[in-house]
């Protein structure tokens, strides 16, 4: 009862942001322009069905959430198997949820060192363009267990970048305010210890522009980094859907996700123009090895991909370029626990730096990060 109630509140509140974002901006049409008129009338149509799509697939997951969650025998089981409280992956979120009425803290820098663009010659082998853009990005998220199966949570972030090449009004540099970020994640599947069964879990994001809206200058290409799983566009409102899988197999975790990103259309650093970025899909796979329990040591190796699709889920034409784009990158880390408590308590932190290993059209670059995370007592 407890995930039911959870789930239709947070269904209302969904479908109020999707509506609003999606028929808020109605284009206006001249009467003088009637092929303008037609072109205006498909894209309501298509967003039309992209609303009915959302709304059934979340009355689909809230359907499944009235019996779909682990037992109470399920939940025990795993809670006495093998699972010591280490770091985990960097970059993307696992299919296990904090306990209800627990929070934790999420404190997380990312740099960005480019070296170049990876682009396509006329021979289709990889080059790389001079334009070489930095970044530092410090995120802040917070999370809270609603429910045994249920977890949510905001992110906030801030950002610096520069870059050799200049934007069209001159700037070579800029910071302020980052994406803030909503989160809700829904684990209706936990693992069994003594069978290959995963643990599974539907992640959900609403990421807000205030970037955009406290004037951040716009990072040159977007700023969708290789590193940040799930990825958005710089200043665009965007809606992420994932499903997240784990598996402990003493002494490794292994951790997979997949993510369907939509960017609303939104402004660029070109005035008076609409940006309209195509979807993005990204994955994470995350191999962990816990060499000591007790510090709750071990190493980490994780490989994402990125792309960009020619498309966009309401049907309108990307006008972003390029308008399609794909990267690859692998990042070896290292986890350890500062501290524990037997109140549930700890500190935990990663360290590691990812390398673009392969790309096209798109920032070549590194991403050292270092993340630490905060358990608050249980209640």
């Amino acid at each position: 009862m407890e995930t039911t109630t959870a789930w239709y509140g947070i269904r209302r509140c969904l479908f109020s942001t999707i509506h609003s974002a999606l028929l808020g901006r109605r284009e206006r049409v001249s009467q003088s322009h009637m092929h303008h008129c037609s072109f205006s009338d498909r894209c309501i149509l298509a967003r039309f069905a992209t609303l009915v799509t959302l709304f059934t697939l979340v009355n689909c997951v809230s359907a499944f959430a009235l019996d779909w969650v682990p037992t109470d025998e399920e939940l025990a089981k795993y809670r006495k198997s093998w699972n010591p409280p280490t770091h985990g992956t960097s970059f993307a979120s696992n299919a296990d949820v904090t306990r209800q009425g627990q929070w934790f803290v999420r404190a997380y820098v990312q740099g960005m060192i480019g070296s170049g663009e990876s682009q396509k010659n006329s021979s289709f082998q990889t080059v790389a363009t001079p334009f070489s853009p930095d970044a530092v990005v410090p995120a802040v998220t917070l999370f809270y267990g609603l429910t045994r199966h249920v977890m949510a949570g905001i992110g906030v972030s801030a950002v610096y970048w520069s870059s050799n090449t200049p934007e069209p009004d001159g700037r070579t540099s800029g910071a302020g305010i980052g994406t803030t970020n909503l989160i809700l994640k829904y684990r209706p599947i936990v693992q069994d210890p003594d069978s290959w069964r995963p643990s599974v879990a539907i992640y959900s994001r609403l990421s807000l522009p205030t970037n955009k809206w406290f004037g951040t200058p716009e990072i040159p290409g977007g700023f969708t980094p290789l590193s940040r799983v799930p990825s958005s566009r710089f200043g665009a409102l965007a809606v992420t859907e994932g499903i997240l899988v784990r598996k402990n197999l003493e002494p490794f975790r292994i951790t997979g996700n997949v993510y369907y990103s939509y960017n609303f259309p939104g402004s660029g650093s070109e005035p008076g123009v609409t940006v309209y970025g195509g979807d993005l899909f990204s994955t994470h796979l995350s191999l962990e090895h816990v060499l000591n329990e007790r510090t709750g040591f071990g190493y980490l190796l994780e490989m994402t991909t990125l792309q960009q699709f020619n498309s966009r889920l309401d049907g309108h034409a990307v006008n972003t370029t390029p308008a399609t784009f794909w990267l690859v990158g692998i990042q070896p880390g290292l986890e350890y626990t500062f501290a524990r408590y037997e109140s549930g308590a700890k500190l935990v932190g990663a360290i590691g730096v990812m390398f673009t290993v392969a790309g096209q059209d798109d920032i070549r670059a590194i991403y050292p990060n270092i993340s630490f995370k905060y358990f608050f007592e249980q209640n």
